[in-house]
């Protein structure tokens, strides 16, 4: 009961703190919001994966190129690619200087490539879709806050069939179909709640697909954790774990979004 005191109040004032910066702060400053939120889950990520050569320094600059990117729109997003792999295959090319360095050199290009394009890249598409409207990051909030929460109680009353016994135990297939069915009826008391100008069948199939999504995000950031022998990333939020615990639903669905806005609803 404690835990789900302490689990609850920490989601009100998430939630809180969370809307009025989608509401009210100014568009540079939700990109630093999202910025500092980013670089506070790759700080969780590095804890977790423990290269044996890294640069901090790096890390957080490209992350920082990819948010001037989505902020300012500059420059083209393949230049960006380039100049981050450029920078890391430089940065590991002084750095590897002695054969114990050269047994980890694969293991941590690697931690360095996905702890930006694995994070500050698909995750600055919550920016993105504020820019687009405010309504719209709320929607997937929503739709995702719901889903999960189905997903989670369903899962822990009925669920039976496990799917995910290595990355999450405690998934099973019940909570995954709660979870989508809950994530559709989020996705249409969405738009009644914070409008948005679709019909209401596509809002629902919309939110089904992110709580599908979701549900299969979320067990990958697991894969991380249990490679690392740790059940949370981080203890930064009382009864919620790490910051990278609460963002890891958005690594695939925020780019998701975008798109299905993007490219299915404008035709629709």
């Amino acid at each position: 009961m404690k835990e789900f005191i302490t689990r609850t109040t920490t989601a009100f004032f998430l939630i809180i703190f969370t809307l009025a910066a989608i509401i009210y702060l100014p568009d540079i400053y939700f990109s630093a919001l999202i910025f500092v939120v980013i670089g506070l889950g790759v700080w969780e990520f590095l804890k977790l994966t423990a290269p044996s050569v890294r640069s901090n320094l790096l890390i957080f600059f490209n992350g920082l190129v990819i948010g001037s990117f989505f902020t300012f729109g500059k420059p083209d997003l393949l230049f960006i690619l380039f100049f981050i792999l450029f920078s890391f295959g430089i940065f590991f090319l002084v750095s590897i200087n002695n054969e114990e360095k050269l047994k980890t050199f694969v293991k941590d290009f690697g931690i360095h490539f996905i702890a930006v394009f694995y994070l500050f890249f698909p995750l600055y598409f919550l920016f993105e879709l504020k820019t687009i409207g405010p309504n719209f990051l709320i929607f997937l909030i929503f739709v995702i806050a719901v889903g999960d929460s189905g997903a989670y109680f369903i899962g822990r009353a009925i669920g039976k069939h496990k799917i995910y016994p290595v990355a999450s135990p405690k998934k099973s297939l019940e909570g995954i179909i709660a979870g989508i069915i809950t994530a559709g009826l989020a996705g249409w008391a969405s738009i009644v709640i914070f409008p948005v100008n679709i019909e209401v069948w596509v809002a629902i199939a919309t939110g089904a697909v992110i709580g599908f999504v979701s549900q299969v995000s979320d067990p990958i950031e697991s894969l991380f954790k249990r490679s690392a022998g740790k059940k949370d990333s981080g203890s930064l939020l009382p009864g919620h774990g790490g910051v990278l615990d609460r963002v890891d639903s958005y690594i695939f669905c925020a780019p998701l979004l975008y798109f299905i806005i993007s490219y299915l609803w404008k035709n629709i």
